[in-house]
């Protein structure tokens, strides 16, 4: 029986280390206009579009390959801007447990928009 501990809790902690991923999960911008799901796929972080005031948008992936620098920080991606039709390069940053501070670069200038955690 005693064989049989160490991989359970090597399972168990292995499990536990895979949920406790700060990003993921579902978010939205502070008028709620935009809910995104952020993911990983392949290493990098993505973001879906699971509710939005243009229906087009819905189901369309507007943040791609974002890599995790650190536990609350997420650079080297791009943002999809729906109301301009553009991608813009991207970081994230966790602020508060349940708020993520996205700025999104243009050139000299940037734009940082804060979405917070909801459960769906």
């Amino acid at each position: 029986m005693a064989k049989y501990m160490v991989p359970i809790l090597l399972l168990f902690t292995a499990a536990l280390h895979a949920q406790t991923d700060k990003f993921i999960g579902n978010w939205a911008n502070g008028d709620e206009s935009l809910t995104v799901e952020i993911y990983i796929q392949n290493g990098n972080y993505y973001a879906k579009a699971v509710k939005s005031e243009h229906p087009e948008l819905i189901g369309k992936v507007v943040l791609v390959q974002m890599e995790k620098k650190s536990d609350t920080q997420l650079y080297g991606g791009t943002y999809y801007d729906e109301k301009l039709k553009t991608e813009y390069e991207a970081k994230l940053k966790i602020i508060l447990p349940d708020t993520i501070r996205l700025t999104v670069m243009y050139g000299l200038f940037h734009k940082t928009i804060y979405w917070h955690r909801i459960f769906l």
